[in-house]
């Protein structure tokens, strides 16, 4: 599951809720401490899970409060940029609704660009949310009819996220979490289209890598830009703008030691920190900054 820091979850459900059609799993709750999260006195923090309809696809909304936050707002090439790309069935409504909350629309004259896909005639939008992170919207003539795709207004969401070195990467994901990756091949020219959505023409290469975390349908693709004064934003627990993966594992100080040695760090900070020899979750940075929560399975009683 995915989570997503977001400036004011009502604000936040207004756009994914109310314009694309994701189902809330329970309500937002009470903002509540969280110590175990963040070590500032007075941090409370307020949170809603969001579904995909028919399908397993969900991602947590997490608003915080009582501490000093640092909004980030990251560009596409900017290592730890998240985009949502979402296969949609209403494409102009869900435009008109992102309009209406006066959502940024990142596409060239702020309408849909058309192009033949793999499903035939496609047309894309790009958006920018009130937190900056981009949602691609994509509506075609042959909707994806993969197994489990959502039964709503939105039928599929795939996630990417940009890295600063996609060998490194793909290194990293392949030995701490068992991802099944080719070493990435060469970049190649960035497609036309692509530099039209954010428009920008020095994002002038770029390749990808795409990986699974074993036992489940959550997949990663990873995208490396090449283009000048691209700059990784290692943002904290508790900033708005920031991803945050949280990820559960089975041999907790095995994948902790891959960590290490693979160019991650442990904890929040620039260099890694001790942790309890009886440890069984912490903090963990990627190679490109992503926070990741990483925790063996909860203990029943």
């Amino acid at each position: 599951m995915l989570h997503l820091n977001v400036a004011n979850v009502e604000q936040s459900l207004a756009f994914y809720r109310d314009v694309l059609g994701l189902e809330m799993r329970m309500p937002p709750t009470a903002p509540r401490a969280a110590a175990a999260l963040v070590q500032e006195p007075g941090a409370l923090l307020k949170t809603v899970v969001l579904r995909l309809p028919g399908a397993s696809f969900q991602m947590e909304l997490v608003e915080w409060s009582g501490t000093p936050l640092r909004p980030q707002q990251m560009r596409i090439q900017d290592p730890g940029a998240v985009l949502l790309a979402m296969d949609v069935r209403n494409l102009d409504a869900m435009l008109g609704g992102a309009r209406k909350l006066g959502l940024r629309v990142l596409s060239a004259g702020g309408q849909p660009v058309a192009f033949d896909g793999p499903r035939g005639k496609t047309r894309t939008v790009m958006i920018r949310d009130a937190d900056g992170f981009v949602v691609e919207l994509v509506e075609s003539g042959s909707p994806a009819t993969a197994a489990g795709s959502g039964t709503g207004a939105v039928s599929e969401i795939a996630m990417y996220l940009t890295v600063a070195d996609l060998a490194q990467t793909v290194n990293f994901y392949s030995h701490v979490f068992g991802f099944d990756m080719a070493d990435p091949g060469a970049a190649r020219p960035t497609s036309e289209r692509i530099q039209t959505f954010f428009g920008d023409k020095t994002l002038a290469t770029m390749r990808t890598a795409r990986g699974t975390f074993p036992g489940s349908d959550i997949t990663l693709t990873f995208q490396e830009f090449g283009a000048p004064g691209r700059k990784a934003v290692r943002h904290r627990v508790q900033d708005p703008g920031g991803p945050i993966l949280p990820v559960t594992v089975q041999n907790f100080p095995a994948v902790i030691e891959q960590v290490k040695a693979n160019g991650g760090t442990i904890g929040v900070d620039e260099t890694t920190a001790p942790l309890a020899a009886d440890a069984r979750s912490s903090w963990i940075r990627d190679p490109n900054g992503v926070l990741i929560q990483v925790s063996m399975p909860r203990l029943r009683n």
